[in-house]
């Protein structure tokens, strides 16, 4: 059983070379936010990329790109795994770079007392998953190596999402609707692929591609809809054992072999400049690592970024008015209407699926 283990992280570790660099503790999710000092240039990586291009899209500045779709020997081959029906996406713009579930998503994933937790750091960055009087810590740590997990809390059907190549942070509820109109509960799994640099999600249902950052499902029988997400908070450790000492996280025994104390994307965090796949066009307002919160209510875009936020930042949406507030590992939405979607980003990937975002630089109180 251990040898079936290493040869799946030697699976995964030899198709993810460009990914897996050395990743977060996450210099604090701030220190994201500000310029970076470029790191070394990564180790040139010896396996080869099939590289297919396409038209040259103009960014917001008027200069030209050259995009390259990004195919790796061995990954997942979305045409016949997935159910492509009714795609919203381009085709040619979607990266393949691993197999299906080469990431392996958690479902149900052991829960274990705060006390129990000895792997996590007081600094260690955790999704604070709070659902009527039950609160459940999902740490980033974590979620490098698997980048979903499904569990149920205080009844509800969660999944806890996270792309590191993004920081991206969304925390939705895997009830949905569907053509009937009948209500289904899914469960997601790691596709394999990314558009826009940010992870495609696949429900193991239909087989059909959802995207973290577009906030709906982009494949399928329910392409166009959209996910109901939850106020997102990322927290500190310290912080969450203060505000949930009756709380429960997620244990290290996964039952996957992972070095949950390695940071595997380390380096490309601190590289500001660096993109790991070309994406056709992306905003310029602020650097592409500024690490924020995103905000979607209906036809409107907002971003604030983590620094600007501070103690209180309110922004007035049609929808309604959203109270944010940064913290030491991130963002947090003290308060949201219920249609308003709110994730934490950095600034380039929010601005590649959302090209009409306002950055917001004063709070509306």
């Amino acid at each position: 059983m251990k040898s079936n283990k290493r040869l799946s992280l030697t699976l995964l570790a030899t198709l993810a070379a460009p990914l897996i660099l050395s990743s977060p503790v996450l210099a604090q999710a701030k220190h994201a936010s500000k310029p970076m000092t470029k790191a070394k240039a990564s180790e040139p990586n010896t396996k080869k990329t099939d590289v297919t291009k396409t038209t040259d899209p103009l960014s917001k500045t008027g200069a030209k790109q050259e995009f390259k779709t990004m195919k790796r020997p061995g990954s997942v081959d979305i045409a016949t795994e997935y159910d492509l029906s009714n795609l919203t996406i381009p085709q040619d713009q979607i990266h393949t770079l691993l197999p299906r579930d080469a990431i392996p998503a958690l479902t149900d994933p052991e829960l274990i007392a705060l006390d129990a937790a000895t792997y996590l750091k007081d600094e260690d960055r955790i999704i604070d998953v709070t659902v009527g009087s039950e609160s459940v810590a999902v740490p980033l740590k974590i979620l490098n190596f698997h980048e979903v997990s499904n569990f149920t809390i205080s009844g509800k059907p969660v999944a806890a999402t996270y792309c590191p190549l993004c920081d991206s942070v969304t925390l939705v509820s895997r009830t949905v609707t569907n053509a009937d109109g009948k209500t289904e509960v899914l469960e997601f799994g790691v596709s394999g692929a990314l558009y826009n640099s940010n992870v495609l999600m696949y429900d193991r249902t239909h087989k059909a591609l959802w995207s973290q950052l577009g906030l709906k499902a982009v494949s399928g029988p329910m392409a166009g809809t959209a996910l109901d997400l939850l106020p997102v908070k990322i927290i500190p450790w310290s912080q969450f054992k203060s505000e949930h000492p009756e709380g429960q996280v997620i244990s290290i025994e996964t039952g996957h072999d992972r070095p949950y104390d390695g940071n595997p994307y380390q380096r490309y965090f601190d590289n500001q400049d660096y993109l790991m796949v070309p994406i056709a066009s992306h905003g310029d307002a602020l650097p592409k690592k500024t690490l924020g919160l995103g905000i979607k209510a209906n036809d409107e875009s907002y971003f604030v970024a983590a620094d600007t936020i501070g103690e209180r930042f309110v922004i007035n949406t049609k929808l309604g008015k959203v109270v944010a507030v940064s913290t030491e590992a991130g963002v947090q939405v003290v308060s949201a209407p219920n249609e308003v979607q709110t994730v934490q980003s950095f600034y380039y990937s929010f601005s590649a699926f959302h090209p009409d975002t306002k950055v917001l630089t004063d709070s509306a109180e």
